[in-house]
Protein backbone atom coordinates (compact mmCIF):
# COMPACT_ATOMS: atom_id res chain seq x y z
CA UNK A 1 0.00 0.00 0.00
CA UNK A 2 2.59 2.29 0.76
CA UNK A 3 4.69 1.58 -2.89
CA UNK A 4 1.07 2.69 -4.27
CA UNK A 5 0.90 5.83 -2.70
CA UNK A 6 4.53 6.70 -3.27
CA UNK A 7 3.83 6.14 -7.09
CA UNK A 8 0.61 8.16 -7.46
CA UNK A 9 2.35 11.02 -5.80
CA UNK A 10 5.02 10.76 -8.11
CA UNK A 11 2.49 10.76 -11.10
CA UNK A 12 0.94 13.61 -10.38
CA UNK A 13 3.62 15.30 -10.32
CA UNK A 14 6.21 16.93 -13.32
CA UNK A 15 9.27 15.76 -14.24
CA UNK A 16 11.02 18.81 -12.52
CA UNK A 17 8.73 18.76 -9.84
CA UNK A 18 9.62 15.19 -8.57
CA UNK A 19 12.83 16.29 -8.27
CA UNK A 20 12.14 19.52 -6.34
CA UNK A 21 9.59 18.26 -4.26
CA UNK A 22 10.36 16.68 -0.45
CA UNK A 23 9.85 12.98 -1.34
CA UNK A 24 9.92 11.77 2.04
CA UNK A 25 10.45 8.42 2.27
CA UNK A 26 10.92 7.67 -1.28
CA UNK A 27 14.84 9.44 -0.95
CA UNK A 28 16.08 6.89 1.10
CA UNK A 29 14.80 4.25 -1.74
CA UNK A 30 16.42 4.88 -4.75
CA UNK A 31 19.22 7.38 -6.58
CA UNK A 32 17.20 10.28 -8.56
CA UNK A 33 19.09 13.21 -10.64
CA UNK A 34 18.00 16.93 -11.36
CA UNK A 35 19.10 17.47 -15.54
CA UNK A 36 18.88 20.35 -17.47
CA UNK A 37 19.77 20.52 -21.07
CA UNK A 38 21.61 23.41 -22.95
CA UNK A 39 19.87 25.07 -25.67
CA UNK A 40 21.26 27.91 -27.86
CA UNK A 41 22.45 30.98 -26.29
CA UNK A 42 22.72 29.45 -22.77
CA UNK A 43 25.78 29.63 -20.46
CA UNK A 44 27.27 27.78 -17.84
CA UNK A 45 26.74 30.04 -15.04
CA UNK A 46 22.77 30.55 -16.28
CA UNK A 47 22.58 26.52 -16.53
CA UNK A 48 23.77 26.22 -13.29
CA UNK A 49 21.83 28.57 -11.64
CA UNK A 50 18.76 26.86 -13.07
CA UNK A 51 19.51 23.90 -10.31
CA UNK A 52 17.32 24.24 -7.75
CA UNK A 53 18.00 21.12 -5.63
CA UNK A 54 21.81 22.89 -5.17
CA UNK A 55 22.94 24.85 -2.56
CA UNK A 56 24.71 28.15 -4.02
CA UNK A 57 27.82 27.38 -1.80
CA UNK A 58 27.84 24.08 -4.27
CA UNK A 59 27.10 25.99 -7.21
CA UNK A 60 29.85 28.33 -6.71
CA UNK A 61 32.35 25.70 -5.68
CA UNK A 62 31.51 23.90 -9.36
CA UNK A 63 31.94 26.54 -11.21
CA UNK A 64 35.01 27.53 -9.98
CA UNK A 65 36.42 24.24 -11.16
CA UNK A 66 35.42 24.77 -14.75
CA UNK A 67 35.32 28.53 -15.25
CA UNK A 68 38.97 28.06 -17.36
CA UNK A 69 37.71 25.58 -19.22
CA UNK A 70 34.19 25.96 -20.33
CA UNK A 71 33.64 28.98 -21.45
CA UNK A 72 31.03 28.13 -24.50
CA UNK A 73 28.41 26.23 -24.30
CA UNK A 74 26.71 23.61 -27.04
CA UNK A 75 23.08 23.19 -27.57
CA UNK A 76 23.06 19.27 -26.09
CA UNK A 77 25.37 19.81 -23.08
CA UNK A 78 23.73 18.43 -20.10
CA UNK A 79 24.57 20.02 -16.52
CA UNK A 80 23.08 16.87 -13.93
CA UNK A 81 23.09 16.95 -10.66
CA UNK A 82 22.34 13.49 -8.84
CA UNK A 83 20.70 12.89 -5.55
CA UNK A 84 20.78 10.01 -3.33
CA UNK A 85 18.74 10.03 0.13
CA UNK A 86 18.43 13.50 0.35
CA UNK A 87 22.26 14.02 -0.89
CA UNK A 88 24.09 15.83 -3.01
CA UNK A 89 26.15 12.65 -4.42
CA UNK A 90 28.04 14.45 -7.17
CA UNK A 91 27.54 17.80 -9.79
CA UNK A 92 27.99 16.34 -13.54
CA UNK A 93 28.45 18.26 -17.15
CA UNK A 94 28.31 15.99 -19.47
CA UNK A 95 29.44 17.11 -22.94
CA UNK A 96 30.31 15.14 -26.48
CA UNK A 97 32.93 13.52 -25.19
CA UNK A 98 34.05 14.08 -21.70
CA UNK A 99 32.14 14.17 -18.43
CA UNK A 100 33.23 16.76 -15.98
CA UNK A 101 32.56 15.43 -12.03
CA UNK A 102 32.28 17.11 -8.69
CA UNK A 103 31.45 14.85 -5.65
CA UNK A 104 30.90 17.13 -2.74
CA UNK A 105 31.00 14.72 -0.28
CA UNK A 106 34.64 14.03 -1.16
CA UNK A 107 35.67 17.06 -2.55
CA UNK A 108 37.05 16.02 -5.23
CA UNK A 109 36.87 16.80 -8.83
CA UNK A 110 37.53 14.59 -11.88
CA UNK A 111 37.73 14.47 -15.98
CA UNK A 112 37.09 11.13 -17.43
CA UNK A 113 36.03 9.88 -21.14
CA UNK A 114 32.13 9.80 -21.58
CA UNK A 115 32.00 6.73 -23.18
CA UNK A 116 32.58 4.58 -20.05
CA UNK A 117 30.60 1.17 -20.60
CA UNK A 118 27.48 0.47 -18.09
CA UNK A 119 25.31 -2.35 -17.29
CA UNK A 120 21.89 -1.73 -18.23
CA UNK A 121 18.63 -4.13 -17.77
CA UNK A 122 16.06 -4.52 -19.69
CA UNK A 123 12.61 -5.27 -19.07
CA UNK A 124 9.61 -6.37 -21.14
CA UNK A 125 5.96 -6.19 -19.47
CA UNK A 126 2.33 -7.04 -20.92
CA UNK A 127 -0.40 -4.95 -19.32
CA UNK A 128 -3.05 -6.93 -17.72
CA UNK A 129 -4.80 -4.46 -15.60
CA UNK A 130 -2.97 -1.38 -15.69
CA UNK A 131 0.53 -0.91 -16.25
CA UNK A 132 1.27 0.50 -12.79
CA UNK A 133 0.33 -3.44 -11.35
CA UNK A 134 3.10 -4.39 -14.75
CA UNK A 135 5.33 -3.11 -13.41
CA UNK A 136 4.57 -4.53 -9.85
CA UNK A 137 4.71 -7.84 -11.10
CA UNK A 138 8.24 -7.69 -12.40
CA UNK A 139 9.76 -5.72 -9.58
CA UNK A 140 10.53 -2.69 -11.58
CA UNK A 141 11.77 0.47 -9.69
CA UNK A 142 8.71 3.04 -9.44
CA UNK A 143 10.89 6.03 -10.30
CA UNK A 144 11.27 4.65 -14.33
CA UNK A 145 7.57 3.83 -14.63
CA UNK A 146 7.63 8.11 -13.86
CA UNK A 147 10.16 8.30 -16.14
CA UNK A 148 8.67 6.12 -18.67
CA UNK A 149 5.53 7.72 -18.16
CA UNK A 150 6.46 11.70 -18.63
CA UNK A 151 8.30 10.06 -21.81
CA UNK A 152 5.03 9.26 -23.28
CA UNK A 153 3.14 11.90 -21.91
CA UNK A 154 2.52 14.02 -25.24
CA UNK A 155 1.22 10.72 -27.04
CA UNK A 156 0.00 8.40 -24.47
CA UNK A 157 -2.42 9.03 -21.84
CA UNK A 158 -1.68 6.13 -19.47
CA UNK A 159 -5.19 6.78 -16.96
CA UNK A 160 -7.38 5.99 -20.44
CA UNK A 161 -5.72 4.50 -22.81
CA UNK A 162 -4.04 1.39 -21.74
CA UNK A 163 -5.70 -1.75 -22.51
CA UNK A 164 -5.13 -5.54 -22.08
CA UNK A 165 -2.56 -7.00 -24.02
CA UNK A 166 -0.36 -3.41 -24.75
CA UNK A 167 3.28 -3.68 -24.37
CA UNK A 168 6.25 -2.15 -23.23
CA UNK A 169 10.14 -2.36 -23.71
CA UNK A 170 12.32 -0.69 -22.03
CA UNK A 171 16.24 -0.59 -21.63
CA UNK A 172 17.10 1.38 -18.31
CA UNK A 173 19.74 1.81 -15.10
CA UNK A 174 18.66 1.16 -11.76
CA UNK A 175 18.52 4.85 -11.24
CA UNK A 176 15.58 4.97 -13.23
CA UNK A 177 17.51 6.20 -16.35
CA UNK A 178 15.56 5.40 -19.36
CA UNK A 179 17.32 4.89 -22.93
CA UNK A 180 15.35 3.09 -25.02
CA UNK A 181 11.64 2.58 -25.12
CA UNK A 182 8.84 1.02 -26.90
CA UNK A 183 5.24 1.05 -26.10
CA UNK A 184 2.99 -0.93 -28.22
CA UNK A 185 -1.24 -0.62 -27.98
CA UNK A 186 -4.18 -1.43 -29.18
CA UNK A 187 -5.54 1.88 -29.45
CA UNK A 188 -2.10 4.67 -29.53
CA UNK A 189 -0.34 2.21 -31.78
CA UNK A 190 3.68 1.80 -31.69
CA UNK A 191 5.56 4.77 -30.00
CA UNK A 192 9.79 4.76 -29.02
CA UNK A 193 11.66 7.13 -27.07
CA UNK A 194 15.52 6.96 -27.86
CA UNK A 195 17.63 8.87 -25.58
CA UNK A 196 20.65 10.87 -27.92
CA UNK A 197 22.59 13.79 -26.24
CA UNK A 198 20.41 14.23 -23.18
CA UNK A 199 17.04 14.76 -24.84
CA UNK A 200 14.56 12.02 -26.36
CA UNK A 201 14.06 11.21 -30.53
CA UNK A 202 12.00 8.89 -32.20
CA UNK A 203 13.08 6.35 -34.90
CA UNK A 204 12.55 8.87 -37.18
CA UNK A 205 15.07 11.75 -35.23
CA UNK A 206 11.97 13.77 -34.45
CA UNK A 207 11.41 14.97 -30.71
CA UNK A 208 9.11 12.81 -28.27
CA UNK A 209 8.07 16.81 -26.87
CA UNK A 210 5.66 18.13 -28.31
CA UNK A 211 3.68 21.76 -27.62
CA UNK A 212 0.61 20.05 -25.63
CA UNK A 213 0.41 17.20 -23.21
CA UNK A 214 -2.17 15.13 -23.64
CA UNK A 215 -3.15 15.59 -20.14
CA UNK A 216 -3.24 19.03 -17.58
CA UNK A 217 -2.95 15.67 -14.90
CA UNK A 218 -0.82 12.54 -14.00
CA UNK A 219 -3.55 10.73 -12.53
CA UNK A 220 -7.36 10.68 -12.86
CA UNK A 221 -10.16 9.16 -14.70
CA UNK A 222 -12.30 10.92 -16.57
CA UNK A 223 -16.47 11.64 -15.75
CA UNK A 224 -17.57 14.00 -18.38
CA UNK A 225 -16.03 14.41 -21.69
CA UNK A 226 -17.12 16.90 -24.42
CA UNK A 227 -20.16 17.56 -25.78
CA UNK A 228 -24.04 17.29 -24.52
CA UNK A 229 -24.50 16.22 -20.88
CA UNK A 230 -27.26 16.43 -18.46
CA UNK A 231 -26.01 18.93 -15.98
CA UNK A 232 -25.73 17.06 -12.13
CA UNK A 233 -26.65 20.58 -9.91
CA UNK A 234 -28.09 22.56 -12.63
CA UNK A 235 -30.68 19.58 -13.98
CA UNK A 236 -30.99 20.34 -17.05
CA UNK A 237 -29.35 18.76 -20.35
CA UNK A 238 -27.11 21.52 -21.90
CA UNK A 239 -23.78 22.16 -23.90
CA UNK A 240 -20.19 20.30 -21.91
CA UNK A 241 -17.12 22.49 -23.41
CA UNK A 242 -14.63 20.50 -22.08
CA UNK A 243 -13.25 17.40 -20.23
CA UNK A 244 -14.01 16.75 -16.34
CA UNK A 245 -11.20 15.02 -14.81
CA UNK A 246 -11.95 13.15 -11.15
CA UNK A 247 -8.65 13.35 -9.08
CA UNK A 248 -7.79 14.06 -5.47
CA UNK A 249 -7.94 17.26 -3.59
CA UNK A 250 -4.60 19.01 -4.04
CA UNK A 251 -3.63 16.71 -7.11
CA UNK A 252 -1.02 19.52 -9.04
CA UNK A 253 -3.14 20.99 -12.37
CA UNK A 254 -0.54 21.14 -15.30
CA UNK A 255 -0.32 23.80 -18.06
CA UNK A 256 -0.55 21.46 -20.99
CA UNK A 257 1.85 23.69 -23.04
CA UNK A 258 4.20 26.99 -22.51
CA UNK A 259 2.43 30.56 -22.04
CA UNK A 260 1.31 33.22 -20.39
CA UNK A 261 -1.26 33.46 -17.56
CA UNK A 262 -4.26 35.64 -18.75
CA UNK A 263 -6.85 35.39 -15.94
CA UNK A 264 -5.79 33.80 -12.25
CA UNK A 265 -9.18 34.04 -10.19
CA UNK A 266 -13.05 33.28 -9.48
CA UNK A 267 -15.26 33.10 -12.39
CA UNK A 268 -18.62 32.41 -12.07
CA UNK A 269 -19.78 28.68 -11.78
CA UNK A 270 -16.20 27.77 -13.07
CA UNK A 271 -14.65 28.57 -9.21
CA UNK A 272 -11.28 29.38 -8.90
CA UNK A 273 -9.91 29.37 -12.63
CA UNK A 274 -6.30 29.83 -14.21
CA UNK A 275 -6.48 30.48 -18.23
CA UNK A 276 -3.25 30.38 -19.92
CA UNK A 277 -2.42 32.00 -23.83
CA UNK A 278 -0.48 29.67 -25.89
CA UNK A 279 0.74 30.36 -29.03
CA UNK A 280 -1.03 29.95 -32.50
CA UNK A 281 -4.04 31.54 -31.10
CA UNK A 282 -4.60 28.74 -28.41
CA UNK A 283 -6.22 29.42 -24.51
CA UNK A 284 -6.68 26.28 -21.91
CA UNK A 285 -8.67 26.79 -19.14
CA UNK A 286 -8.37 25.03 -15.19
CA UNK A 287 -11.21 24.95 -13.70
CA UNK A 288 -12.62 24.45 -10.30
CA UNK A 289 -9.68 24.74 -8.79
CA UNK A 290 -8.97 24.18 -4.66
CA UNK A 291 -5.88 26.84 -4.90
CA UNK A 292 -4.34 28.94 -7.59
CA UNK A 293 -0.68 28.57 -7.72
CA UNK A 294 0.00 31.18 -10.40
CA UNK A 295 -0.94 34.86 -10.72
CA UNK A 296 -1.70 36.84 -13.70
CA UNK A 297 1.00 37.58 -16.22
CA UNK A 298 3.19 34.72 -15.29
CA UNK A 299 4.92 33.18 -17.96
CA UNK A 300 4.46 28.96 -17.56
CA UNK A 301 6.07 26.04 -18.99
CA UNK A 302 4.51 23.09 -19.62
CA UNK A 303 4.15 20.98 -17.08
CA UNK A 304 4.37 23.76 -14.79
CA UNK A 305 1.55 23.48 -11.84
CA UNK A 306 -0.73 26.38 -11.99
CA UNK A 307 -3.10 25.40 -9.50
CA UNK A 308 -4.26 22.35 -7.41
CA UNK A 309 -7.56 20.20 -7.85
CA UNK A 310 -10.59 21.34 -5.46
CA UNK A 311 -14.65 21.66 -5.74
CA UNK A 312 -15.05 25.29 -6.30
CA UNK A 313 -18.13 26.92 -7.61
CA UNK A 314 -20.54 24.75 -9.22
CA UNK A 315 -19.27 21.73 -8.61
CA UNK A 316 -20.53 18.20 -6.70
CA UNK A 317 -16.97 16.95 -5.88
CA UNK A 318 -12.87 17.36 -6.35
CA UNK A 319 -12.33 17.10 -9.73
CA UNK A 320 -11.00 19.37 -12.79
CA UNK A 321 -12.76 20.73 -15.71
CA UNK A 322 -10.16 21.41 -18.80
CA UNK A 323 -11.36 23.57 -22.05
CA UNK A 324 -9.65 24.66 -24.82
CA UNK A 325 -10.21 27.41 -27.27
CA UNK A 326 -8.44 28.18 -30.33
CA UNK A 327 -9.44 31.49 -31.47
CA UNK A 328 -11.95 31.85 -29.11
CA UNK A 329 -13.80 28.59 -30.56
CA UNK A 330 -14.63 26.07 -28.00
CA UNK A 331 -12.66 22.53 -29.24
CA UNK A 332 -12.53 19.09 -28.09
CA UNK A 333 -9.33 18.73 -26.34
CA UNK A 334 -8.82 15.37 -26.88
CA UNK A 335 -8.98 16.07 -31.02
CA UNK A 336 -5.70 18.54 -30.79
CA UNK A 337 -3.17 17.65 -32.63
CA UNK A 338 0.24 18.85 -31.41
CA UNK A 339 2.88 19.01 -33.43
CA UNK A 340 6.83 17.73 -32.34
CA UNK A 341 9.59 20.29 -31.29
CA UNK A 342 12.43 20.34 -34.40
CA UNK A 343 14.04 17.46 -35.12
CA UNK A 344 17.46 16.45 -34.95
CA UNK A 345 20.02 18.66 -37.40
CA UNK A 346 20.92 16.59 -40.33
CA UNK A 347 24.56 16.65 -39.04
CA UNK A 348 23.45 14.37 -36.04
CA UNK A 349 21.39 11.92 -37.80
CA UNK A 350 24.04 9.30 -38.16
CA UNK A 351 25.12 9.22 -35.13
CA UNK A 352 21.51 9.17 -33.93
CA UNK A 353 21.10 6.32 -35.88
CA UNK A 354 24.37 4.28 -34.55
CA UNK A 355 23.17 4.75 -30.44
CA UNK A 356 19.46 3.55 -31.88
CA UNK A 357 20.91 0.36 -33.61
CA UNK A 358 23.09 0.00 -30.60
CA UNK A 359 19.97 0.05 -28.76
CA UNK A 360 17.93 -2.31 -31.06
CA UNK A 361 20.63 -5.07 -30.64
CA UNK A 362 20.84 -4.56 -26.72
CA UNK A 363 16.63 -5.15 -26.47
CA UNK A 364 17.37 -8.67 -28.83
CA UNK A 365 19.55 -9.89 -26.39
CA UNK A 366 21.20 -10.39 -22.87
CA UNK A 367 22.64 -6.74 -23.27
CA UNK A 368 26.78 -5.91 -22.21
CA UNK A 369 27.48 -2.95 -22.90
CA UNK A 370 25.55 0.78 -23.80
CA UNK A 371 26.96 3.73 -24.56
CA UNK A 372 26.04 6.98 -22.28
CA UNK A 373 24.73 9.83 -23.81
Amino acid sequence: MRRVAILLFLLSCGREEVLNEDLGEFKNMTVYYEEIVAQKGDVFSTLTGRLTGVPDSLKGTFLKYLTDTVRILRIGDTLRAVYRGGDIMRLELRRKNVVYEYSPLRDTFIRREKFRPLTPQKAEVEVRSTLWEAFVEKGLPPILLVNVSNLFSWEIDFSTETQKGDSLRVLYLPDGTVYYAEYIGKSVGRHVAARFMGSYYDENGNSVKRAFLKSPLRYYRITSRFGIRFHPILKRWRPHHGIDYAAPYGTPVHSVANGKVIFAGWKGGYGKVVIVKHKNGYTTLYGHLGRILVRRGQHVQQGQAVGLVGSTGLSTGPHLHYEVRHFGRKINPSLIKSEPEKPLPEDLKDAFLTILSEYHRLMEKTPKYVVVK
